[in-house]
Formats: C-alpha cells, structure tokens, sequence
C-alpha cells in the first residue's frame, strides 16, 4: 500500500474530531503544545506488537504503563493506548499505523517530564477496599483523609505538565509499570513530609504540593472525595486534573486523563486489596451513548482484566448522570419521517461549538441527509467530503462509524481574544433531517457539547442549544409540567444520560429531591442508545427544593460547603456498591426508570436530609 493509500485508510478510522483537527491543521487545538494526542484502539494484541515497533524511533512518547517490565511488548490484555505524536509527525504516524488501529482518536497531548528525583517511599495499598478520585483539588492535610499516621492519600498523581513531585517513572510510583512519563506524583510519605502534625499549615502543605484549586474554600474533588471515603478509613488514591482539560468545559478532551488515571490507580492496588472503587464526577453530553467508545470499552476492558487477572478483585467505576435534563442539548428526530431543529450559538465563545448527529444502525452514509444552514450565508448538505463555511469559519462532515453514520459540525471560537478576525457565526442555525424511504426505522439523535464551565475553572465557552416551535411555545406551563417532555417537539429530555456512562462495567448515579421525594430537576435522563439500561440508582443531591445540594467537607479542616449536582450523587453510589454490589433501593419514587434507574438509596444520616 503506498504512503497515500495508507494515509486514506488510517483516516476513515479516525473519529470525526480527529478529521476536523486534521483539516484545519489543529488550529484550535491545545496551541501551547506542538505534539497531538491520540488514543487507539489496536484490532488485535499482534497488530498492538507491531504498532509499536513502527512508533519506535518516531519520537512519539508511549508511555511504559502499555509495555512490560520496560521490554517492547504490548501488554496482552490491553489493546487501548494513548499517545503523545509530534504534529510534524501525524502524517508519517497516521501512515505507520494505517493497517494495525481499528479507532483512531483525537485526545489531549502530554509534556515528557525530565526530573529525576525520586519518591520517598515505594508502596501500594495494604487495605481490602482502595478509594479513588479522579477530579480537581484533593485536600490531603484536611482532618478527613487523615488517621494516626498520617494522610490515608497513600498516592496523588497530578497530570499537568507543570505539576510538582516525582516523575512517573521507574523505580518512582506503586510499580515499575506505572510509567507514564508525564505530570509529578506524591507517595504518602512525601505528603506526610509536607505536612507533619507538628508543624506548617494545611495552606503551606498544599502551596509545597503545587496544588493552586486548594486556594479557594472549596474544591470539587475535596468534596467528592469526602462523599466517597471521609466516613470510612479506607486509603486513597487521587488522580488530579491537568489545568487544561479542567478549563475545557465540553469535557472532549479529559477521557485521556480518565483512562490512564484508572490504570494509575490499579496499580496502586496491593495483594491485600479486594475492591477498588473509583470515581469520575465528570462526563460529556456528546458520544455515541451505546457504550460503543473506546473509552467505555476500555473501562470494560480494565474491570475484566482486575476480576482475572487478580483473583477476582472488583473495580467499581461511578460515574453521574450528569446536570442537562433541562439544558435542551438532545433532540431525536424520527429517520423515515425527518424533521428539523434550530442550534443557538451564542456569541463571545472562546471554544469551538460542537454538535453531534447519529443515525440508526443499518444507514448508510448516502441516505444520511443533513443540511446546515448558519445564520446567514449559504446551507450547506452535509457529505463525506468535509466542507468549510465562509474564511474557515465552521466545519460539517459525515461519516460512516460502524454499522451507521455520524455528523459532527464545528463552529469556531464566536469571540475572544487572540483570532485571526474570522470569528464562527453566532446566533440561530438551521438544522433540517430529510427523510430517507431506505426502510429503516429508528431515530437521529442530536447532542450538543457541554459548555458549562467546571467548578474553579477559567469559563472561555458560552452555551449552545436546542430549539424549535413547539418548545418555545411550550416553555409557559403549570409548574407541576415543568419537566415533562413538550408534546410534539424534537428536543427531548430524555437520552440526556452522561456520553461515557453507558458501558456494561460503569455505575452511573442520578439525582433525587429527598423532600418531596421526586427526581432532581437537573439529573439527566437514561435511556441509552444500546441495551445497557442506565442511570443505575438514584442518591440524594438535594434535600429539598429550598435546600438544595449536599454538604461535604471544605478544604480545610472543620469547614463545610454545599455542592449541588449529579456529581455529589455518584462518590455516594460508589460507596454504597462497596460495601454491597446491589444495595436495596428502598425508595419508590413516582418516576420513570429510565431517571433512577433501579431505584433511590437511602440517604446517609450524616447528610442530614430532611425529616
């Protein structure tokens, strides 16, 4: 095959966000770096051999975590990586592995870490149960996570590129195969160093550990971390954000960090250690939501692979539901039928917008109709062939994924600072759907990123969303309607369910009001696109609608915050699953299943809910 054929090739099994990035040179990418991120999925462990035989030599960083012991050979269990590819390189790297990838994806890149100290101890944990976050802000030195000896964070792993600690890399870490090359980590005895009972202050402490999310009163992985294991005695394990993917509110670029912080975290699992339990309080609104991304098949990959190949040792990996039940992100337009639906993009966005198109299975992508029409300027029908609106200002393609067809547009930064002086239009796009009599049954679902920007983080994005006539005529209502589906509309409350939250191995935790007991407004809304019913059970999120959210630990010692959202609601199930993998749900609620699944648990006492 030559260089051209191959390239063709490695590119229709690149995702969509990958053909956008590479038509426009990744302008809008990450441009403090010069290298790409990339995940892939190998077809098989030979093609994963000889992948990284072809990668050698290319100055491409693959981290140690995919090798054994050092040696070039694929780990047999593992066909999931992510790499860090020069952008010089992408060409050449596309090429190499045209023949051995089944998905190529675009993720975020890391910076290879050159520090050589080491960590002051070398160890895993020693307790039946292991507790994981993987967030924004882990306040080791609070008096919740610490015991007579000490802090129970026994590792922390802060991935951004200028984060303080030892290198990962051996003989640094929980094991020589916790080799990821990138970010700086902290055992227990380098946190205790930092904050001895005796002296130097919690701010101190966390000053010294580079942590700056711990300035603030409150952070959002303190919080989820006290909800999961700050009434238990249970050691922890914290996988702290990169600053640049907790700023990035659509959430499409952090499942790199997400994945290879769960391989952290089973690595810092002991012989001892019976049940690892982790938390992602995190989740886009895009994906396929069939559980069909290389993410959630990755997670299930890494849930079998504990059960094996460590004598039946339980991952638990919760996840929320997610807060857009009511941000009109998810439209389902009937396929044979067709329909359309309005986008609304604000201006003075500093991010793309995205917005997502999948079509039923059995498709094919010349029977997939869609037709774009920005603000003003011409529409254009969306083809296999990318297209660009006005001076590069926005992006449509389709393309066939598996047995159906997806469509992804992107609109360019509406404003900010920095640009050319192209800006994205801004204001009300057209969507149209037309059918197609290919009989076939089924729905087009449309999903627009999130753009709500997370908890401490810089907001550079404004939120878009969906819209048409019989929901803007339905929006004046009794209040006891105010969440129901608005009859005759396209965009649908329901399949709002977290984009990585439908896999076979995920918990997935929705929200409820404990007084009056119904669903809380905000929890988003099974069912997936495939046949894993989701959300699982529902938590307690808020104690009533004059009292909302949930109190938690502050960063420091003997404070207090309330948080409110689906985010409180999964450290919660994780739990609970702990110590019981099918808790009882003992609260009916007048709701669908598809919005609390089997159920709502019982609220903990220390979260003081309503008599």
């Amino acid at each position: 095959m030559d260089a051209r054929s191959a390239l063709r090739s490695a590119l229709e099994k690149s995702d969509l966000y990958f053909d956008w990035g590479y038509d426009t040179r990744f302008e809008y990418f990450f441009k403090r770096h010069d290298s790409i991120g990339v995940l892939i999925q190998w077809k098989d462990q030979d093609s994963a051999q000889e992948g990284l035989d072809k990668v050698t030599g290319l100055d491409i960083i693959v981290p140690g975590i995919y090798l054994r012991r050092g040696e070039r050979r694929a780990v047999k269990t593992r066909l999931f990586w992510a790499l860090t590819v020069p952008r010089a390189l992408i060409r050449q790297f596309l090429v190499a592995v045209s023949t051995l990838a089944e998905v190529i994806e675009l993720a975020a890149p890391v910076a290879k870490v050159e520090r050589v100290y080491a960590n002051r101890s070398k160890e895993v944990s020693g307790g039946k149960v292991l507790a994981a976050v993987l967030d924004d802000g882990c306040s080791f030195a609070n008096a919740r996570f610490q015991q007579a000896n000490g802090t129970r964070v026994v590792w922390l792993w802060n991935q951004d590129d200028e984060a303080r600690g030892a290198p990962l890399a051996p003989p640094n870490g929980p094991s020589n195969a916790a080799n990821f090359g990138y970010g700086g980590q902290f055992s227990k005895a380098d946190l205790d160093f930092i904050h001895p009972t005796s002296f130097n202050t919690q701010d101190e402490a966390y000053r010294e550990a580079g942590l700056i999310g711990l300035r603030r009163a409150a952070s959002h992985g303190t919080h989820v971390m006290d909800l999961l294991a700050g009434s238990e005695s249970w050691e922890i394990v914290f996988v702290q954000f990169p600053r640049n993917c907790v700023d990035d509110p659509t959430g499409l670029w952090l499942k790199r960090f997400a994945f290879e912080g769960l391989l952290y975290i089973v690595e810092c699992a002991g012989k001892a250690t019976k049940t690892i339990v982790a938390n992602i309080s995190w989740g886009p609104q895009t994906g396929p939501h069939d559980g069909s991304s290389p993410l959630e098949k990755a997670i299930d990959t890494l849930v079998l692979e504990q059960k094996v190949h460590h004598a039946g040792r339980t991952l638990i990996v919760s996840l929320p539901a997610g807060n857009s039940f009511g941000s009109d992100s998810h439209a389902r337009i009937d396929y044979s039928h067709g329909g359309e639906v309005d986008w609304i993009v604000p201006p003075d966005g500093e991010i793309p917008a995205f917005i997502e198109f999948r079509w039923p299975p059995g498709v094919s992508v010349s029977d997939a109709r869609l037709r774009v029409a920005p603000p003003s300027g011409p529409a254009i029908d969306a083809s296999p062939v990318r297209q660009y609106g006005p001076n590069n200002t926005w992006w449509v393609k389709l393309k066939a994924v598996g047995s159906g067809v997806r469509g992804l547009v992107v609109v360019h930064p509406t404003g900010g600072p920095g640009n050319s002086g192209h800006w994205g239009p801004h204001g009300r796009w057209r969507i149209e759907i037309d059918p197609t009599p290919s009989g076939v049954d089924g729905a087009v679902h449309v999903y627009v990123a999130r753009a709500d920007h997370n908890m401490g983080a810089r907001r550079k994005a404004k939120a878009s969303q969906l819209t048409d006539a019989a929901l803007e005529s339905g929006r004046y209502v009794a209040p006891a309607h105010r969440y129901d589906e608005v009859i005759d509309s396209a965009v649908r409350r329901s399949g709002t369910i977290n984009g990585i939250g439908t896999g076979t191995s995920t918990y997935v935790a929705a929200g409820y009001v404990a007084k009056p007991l119904e669903s809380a407004p905000y929890s988003s809304s099974g069912p997936t696109r495939g046949t894993v019913e989701k959300p699982d059970y529902a938590c307690m999120t808020d104690r009533s609608a004059a009292r909302p959210g949930v109190r938690a630990t502050g960063v420091r010692s003997g404070t207090t915050t309330v948080l409110v959202g689906t985010s409180t609601a999964a450290p919660q199930l994780g739990r609970k699953l702990a110590h019981n993998l099918n808790p009882p749900a003992t609260k009916p609620i007048p709701y669908r299943k598809e919005r609390v699944g089997k159920g709502c648990l019982d609220c903990d006492p220390a979260l003081n809910p309503p008599t």
